[in-house]
């Protein structure tokens, strides 16, 4: 995988992007983005930040301190999450998040230790009121690729 410096171009529409979906300022950062086939990382200050559609890594997460709206999930879904299971309701203990269908959220543990990336398939309102069935879709786990590139 090719790794470069972002165009002033293309480091101004990320600039814009980050503060706008994140409320993060990385104008004074060294912005890279590296491709390799449809995938597409994105670098700041050398840490795998953002993936795909300008979505934060759980290094990005942790070592950036971004802030997204995010669920507590049970150590049964952890364990299942973090094996890159989609998260069901039931596991779900707490939610700090909208939660709207296609919404990016971050799973936690009790412990309030980030775990997976996830993109919400059921409205929050849907699942308190049915108590089952998926919730999210997960992009990113502790232990994938995406980790590994971020802590290797």
């Amino acid at each position: 995988m090719q790794r470069h410096v972002m165009s002033s171009k293309d480091a101004k529409v990320f600039i814009n992007k980050i503060k706008e979906k994140y409320n993060i300022d990385v104008s004074n950062a060294k912005l890279e983005v590296g491709k390799e086939k449809k995938e597409v990382w994105y670098y700041v200050d050398g840490l795998l930040a953002f993936f795909d559609d300008f979505i934060p890594t759980l290094c990005g997460v942790m070592k950036l301190k971004i802030a997204i709206p995010y669920v507590i999930i049970d150590e049964g879904a952890v364990k299942a999450v973090s094996r890159g299971a989609d998260l069901f309701v039931p596991g779900i203990v707490e939610y700090d998040c909208e939660c709207k269908e296609g919404d990016i959220i971050l799973a936690k543990t009790k412990t309030n230790l980030p775990v997976a990336i996830l993109r919400v398939v059921m409205p929050k309102e849907k699942a308190l009121s049915e108590k089952k069935g998926k919730f999210a879709e997960t992009l990113h786990h502790v232990g994938d690729k995406l980790w590994e590139m971020c802590n290797g």
